[in-house]
């Protein structure tokens, strides 16, 4: 029987400041109210703030069959042919029964919103907010592996690590038939010809399903 993707609406979220502070390379504080350049903290307070207003994290996964490693060097995968190229592929994905492709977006009023801010000069706004944005988009991307990992573990098998589309030698070419076979839309994700997600703060990747020594 054909697995369905499973969708995942209104990811629950919260902003750890501390992350906050150390994407800014800020690593003697934890909060924002600990920094003692005061018209910096107030900017990144507005920026969280605002984010809690646009964020809306939403997730979807597949898991489907594999069948090793082919003649052509690639790994099999009969409902997803030729997604699975590349030996990083190969050893990550070569000796696993199965594996599961997910794509998680935090949607695109941070976008707009970040756009806007840029167009009318608020530069620093527009940056804080966009780093917040690139962060949560990881977030959502970890609470979705979460889940996955509860119904690997459920199931008897181990987890390999977490790999997207554009790293190592699996490259981005592969994002498009990676989000059709996701069915990434149902999220409200797209992908460029130059193969780029849209939303842009979106996260495609795949977990393989190890058999347990």
């Amino acid at each position: 029987m054909k697995k369905q993707p499973q969708v995942i609406e209104n990811l629950p979220f919260t902003i750890d400041e501390t992350r906050v502070l150390r994407e800014m390379r800020v690593s003697r504080i934890k909060t924002v109210d600990e920094l003692e350049e005061r018209p910096l903290a107030e900017a990144m307070k507005r920026a969280i703030a605002k984010a809690y207003t646009l964020i809306h994290g939403k997730g979807v996964y597949k898991t489907i069959e594999l069948g090793g490693v082919g003649e052509d060097g690639e790994v099999a995968a009969p409902s997803a042919p030729g997604l699975f190229t590349g030996k990083d592929m190969v050893n990550l994905l070569g000796q696993c029964p199965q594996a599961t492709v997910l794509a998680v977006t935090i949607g695109d009023g941070l976008e707009t919103e970040v756009e806007r801010l840029d167009k009318a000069g608020d530069i620093t706004e527009a940056y804080l907010l966009e780093m917040v944005g690139g962060l949560m988009a990881d977030y959502m991307a970890d609470r979705v592996d979460e889940r996955i990992e509860s119904s690997i573990q459920r199931a008897g098998f181990d987890r390999t690590m977490r790999y997207s589309p554009g790293y190592g030698d699996w490259p981005l070419e592969r994002q498009p038939l990676l989000a059709r076979i996701v069915e990434a839309e149902r999220i409200g994700i797209t992908v460029t010809q130059s193969h780029i997600m849209i939303p842009r703060k979106s996260v495609s990747a795949v977990i393989g399903w190890k058999r347990k020594a």
